[in-house]
């Protein structure tokens, strides 16, 4: 063995032989790439090592550091029991200091030991212990800070104790994206009465052959920090235990097991997460966006909430229903926390949350939406307080269940307990039902709308002949549906129409095709939408008499469409639907046009135009069904034009008009069933009257432009307006 004592440096490097050492009294020893037996470090030496490896032998550490400081970097350290000691001599307190970094260190019972009033500093560091009850790290009443690496024993990953004769402030373990494990055990054992802080950072993971991550056992306290980590198992408090647990920007999947006797404390904060049991919890904070799922039925003593979410399971489990027992409830008066929960109408199941005492504060009820209907539909009471001042309400004010929705109730029990409930006599239409009920009646008005640019383009040839050309409009409107016609809505359009048309020899006859493409967007309030793409086609024809004014139009068009919905749900989901099918609309108009005299003309008509549009069964991806017979529609319009062409010179003309006009719908039932058995009428019939204005100008003899604007008002529909311009070319 090479001592090295007060006052004394020796430097070893790979050519020096192996051989055991030991410095005390201030003696320092230097490694650089050494192979060594034994390294012994005592009472205020210092040992440097770069590289190198040191295999303790006969039940030795390969390094000891003992009430003295070590520097350690990419070393390679073993022992035949620990694989290093960094600790203190009975009856001094300092304890020892080590900076590791880099090395692999193996032992048999433990890859480091340390013992009170000691601090270690581990980076990149791997320590392991072989043996069946083997630990990575056993620390008694040290400072541990580690970062990267890993800590891996045959039983635990970290075993946490006190000092046997009290030095120190407990045991202290920082964790920094370290993966700690225990191979047939927890990955974290605090016991023998310790007092522990662990902190657990940044993607560290906790791994453990018996699924307990953490174990605090034996009258111990531990406080548990989880910082931007995501652990998977179960933590354990038992044998008069206290655990108290914080999640900062932390996830947890697992349950928290609390023995009879002893006491939890579990907090979540910043936007946590934690799935799992808290069954006998005594007190747990849910806070700032963070969230608790349950997966079972709990009882807690305390519950408190500023800005948290307790959820009763999992959206992906729906027909699991959870009871939680509250001891006292406390929550912020904004309103910001939240319980989402699940019911069942038709069978009356449902979450329940129970307070038996004092509950305070304003909470959110979120409650899972559904497109399936409730079969007799009953009560369902969501909440019990039995003491305080608290108040609940819907999120949104409602909960979509199939083809209706529903609100929230409360009821007096007992001497000073309320009931908050679901109540199926406060039913009214859902999201679902309307965007149903719209997007099936959305296609009368649009055809008829792609329709009224052929009408412009029939006033040019009355105006400009019946010379062969080519012509195009684009056109843009809004309708507002009211609700007494089947449900309320609004619908904007836009498209565009493209059409050629010739004189038909020396006749009166004006033929032609027209064909085109619009979008229209429905908005059905809630967050629910849908979209209807219309691709059309069809002839249609004009017969014109110069000399007594009189004209005849007559169109046949032929529509597809492609139907969207998006359904915002009371639960903040959205459900999808589409479907394609089909219509067929035609439409008639005879009228004269009178000459005035200086240019005046006016125009009196009559015109009828009926639409069929074929019925489909559709459903949407949250159940409802939907099926809607075929619509139909028969709309008659008498209305008179009056306008004056302007000669401006140049071959130019101008032919401003105004028209007014009564339209009257017949057709009174287009019925929709949702979820087989509510039956629904989309009522679009009465009269309505219309104001439209525009003008013609032909700028030169073979291009013509033009431009209108129309607006109609009606007991079940209003147009605010109708904007189309196009152009036409002539030879």
């Amino acid at each position: 063995m090479t001592s090295v004592g007060a006052g004394q440096t020796l430097n070893i490097d790979q050519n020096t032989a192996q051989d055991n050492y030991i410095a005390r009294d201030g003696g320092v020893l230097n490694a650089s790439g050494a192979s060594t037996f034994e390294v012994s470090i005592n009472t205020g030496a210092q040992f440097n090592a770069l590289g190198g490896t040191y295999s303790g032998r006969l039940g030795s550490a390969g390094i000891a550091v003992t009430n003295a400081a070590a520097n350690v970097s990419d070393a390679t350290v073993t022992g035949s029991r620990m694989g290093m000691f960094i600790g203190r001599n009975s009856g001094t307190t300092t304890g020892s200091t080590a900076v590791i970094s880099g090395s692999r260190i193996t032992g048999q019972t433990a890859g480091i030991e340390t013992s009170g009033g000691s601090d270690i500093q581990l980076t990149d560091t791997h320590l392991s212990a072989t043996g069946a009850n083997g630990v990575g790290l056993s620390a008694f009443g040290a400072e541990v800070r580690a970062a990267g690496g890993s800590m891996t024993g045959g039983m635990n990953g970290i075993r946490l104790r006190p000092d046997i004769a009290g030095v120190g402030n407990g045991a202290n373990v920082s964790l920094d994206n370290v993966l700690v494990q225990g191979l047939s055990g927890a990955a974290i054992l605090a016991n023998s009465g310790v007092n522990a802080q662990i902190r657990v950072l940044n993607g560290t993971q906790l791994l453990a052959g018996n699924n307990v991550l953490l174990d605090v056992q034996d009258a111990s306290t531990a406080t548990l920090s989880v910082e931007g980590s995501t652990l998977e198992g179960n933590i354990n408090i038992a044998g008069s235990s206290t655990g108290n647990l914080t999640f900062d920007q932390g996830q947890m999947t697992g349950d928290v097991l609390v023995e009879n006797g002893s006491t939890a404390n579990v907090t979540l904060q910043n936007n946590s997460q934690l799935t799992g049991r808290l069954d006998k919890v005594n007190g747990v904070t849910v806070n700032s966006g963070s969230s608790w799922t349950l997966t079972g039925a709990d009882t807690v003593g305390t519950l408190a909430m500023n800005g948290g979410t307790v959820r009763f399971g999992a959206q992906d489990v729906p027909d699991t229903f959870y009871q939680l027992n509250v001891g006292t409830l406390a929550g912020s008066p904004d309103g910001s926390s939240t319980f989402e929960m699940k019911g069942n109408f038709a069978t009356g199941q449902h979450d329940f949350l129970n307070v038996t005492g004092v509950a305070s504060g304003q909470f959110g009820l979120l409650v899972d939406a559904s497109g399936l209907d409730a079969l007799n539909p009953q009560q369902l009471t969501l909440v019990h307080t039995a003491a305080g001042d608290a108040q609940f309400a819907l999120r949104g004010g409602h909960v979509d269940l199939g083809t209706w929705s529903y609100k929230l109730d409360r009821r007096e029990v007992g001497e000073s307990g309320t009931e908050w409930f679901l109540d199926p006599t406060t039913k009214t239409i859902s999201p679902g039902a309307k965007s149903v009920l719209a997007l099936l009646n959305a296609p009368v008005t649009l055809l008829y709308a792609e329709a009224a640019t052929l009408r412009s383009r029939m006033g040019e040839l009355r105006f400009n002949g019946g010379d062969t050309g080519l012509w195009m409009r684009t056109y843009g409107n809004k309708y507002n549906i009211n609700a007494a016609s089947g449900e309320g809505y609004q619908q904007t359009q836009q498209g565009l129409s493209l059409g050629a048309d010739t004189h038909l020899g020396d006749s009166l006859w004006v033929a032609g095709i027209m064909g085109g493409y619009s979008h229209t967007n429905l908005d059905v309030a809630q967050g629910t939408s849908g979209t209807v793409d219309s691709y059309y086609l069809g002839p249609y024809v004009t017969w014109m008499d110069k000399q007594s004014g009189y004209y005849f139009d007559a169109l046949l068009k032929f529509n597809r469409f492609q139907n969207d919905t998006k359904v915002g749900m009371s639960d903040g989901t959205r459900a999808k639907g589409s479907y394609d099918n089909s219509g067929i609309s035609a439409s008639a108009e005879f009228g004269r046009q009178i000459t005035l005299g200086n240019g005046y003309y006016i125009e009196p008509y009559g015109k009828l135009s009926t639409a069929v549009i074929r019925g489909r069964n559709f459903d949407l991806d949250n159940g409802m069904e939907a099926d809607g017979d075929r619509s139909r529609s028969v709309l008659g319009e008498a209305g008179t034009t009056v306008g004056r062409n302007f000669n401006m010179g140049n071959g130019m003309v101008a032919q401003p008009y105004v028209r007014v006009a009564v339209q009257h719908e017949f057709i009174n039932n287009n019925r929709v069933t949702v979820n087989a058995d509510n039956q629904f009428n989309n009522d679009l019939s009465g009269t309505r009257g219309v104001l439209g204005a525009g003008i013609a100008v032909a700028l030169t003899k073979d291009l013509q432009v033009y431009a209108g604007y129309d607006h109609s008002h009606g007991k079940y529909i209003e147009k605010p307006y109708d904007l189309n311009v196009g152009a036409r070319w002539t030879w």
